[in-house]
């Protein structure tokens, strides 16, 4: 059994500890950089889902669409990073494997931007050739519109939040008793607070960590 998004919510809603412990701004999911948002669910057969909702920011140090072949190259390395095991340590006694990792939203989309690196490039090709095309025949009408350009140029520098999940597989999931942040905290070190949820069935915990404090221990 894979949890998934829904069920994730679900377990959530479903804990009275949870929902009595809850801050109404951690429920908002306020946009605060230096602050993220954890939540993981994990079932008796052993998935465990964990999802992070975090400001752009706290990735990459900025939050505007990706412009220079430096800022493309963060994102990327930010993915590559993001998809290592050594984010989120779960206990080994656990015996649990990353199976699989997500990324959405963000500036632009930038996740879908890396994922499609090839495609993207194919595409901006072909629109800046139609651009040059119809900057020669429409110039006048291309001038009329010189608000449209700044407004999208407005919007691509606004606040962007990045949602990254992890499922792993757990061949012993009743051990499972602590989770270490020490690797996403030591790799994005604009993280200055999580703010973890934990539930699976039988136990739920909420605690906000920190690189000075980056274990939930569950026992």
């Amino acid at each position: 059994m894979r949890l998934g998004i829904v069920c994730l919510t679900a377990c959530f809603l479903s804990s009275p500890a949870l929902a009595q412990n809850a801050d109404p701004m951690r429920q908002l999911g306020a946009h605060v950089h230096g602050a993220a948002q954890l939540a993981i669910a994990a079932d008796p057969e052993g998935a465990v889902l964990a999802e992070l909702t975090t400001p752009a920011f706290n990735l990459y140090v900025f939050e505007h669409t990706p412009e220079t072949p430096e800022e493309r190259a963060v994102v990327a390395q930010a993915a590559r990073t993001l998809a290592s095991s050594s984010m989120i340590a779960l206990s080994s006694a656990a015996q649990c494997t990353l199976t699989q990792t997500q990324m959405g939203g963000g500036p632009a989309d930038a996740s879908s931007e890396h994922h499609h690196d090839h495609e993207s490039e194919h595409e901006h090709m072909h629109e800046d050739a139609s651009a040059h095309h119809d900057q020669n025949d429409h110039h006048d009408h291309h001038d009329d519109h010189g608000d449209h350009g700044d407004h999208d140029d407005h919007a691509g520098h606004g606040h962007a939040d990045v949602v990254v999940s992890w499922t792993f597989e757990c061949a012993r999931p009743e051990r499972l008793s602590d989770i270490d942040l020490s690797g996403l905290f030591e790799a994005f070190n604009q993280f200055e607070t999580l703010e973890v949820q934990y539930f699976d069935g039988a136990r739920a915990a909420a605690q906000d960590l920190s690189p000075a404090r980056p274990v939930l221990r569950l026992d």
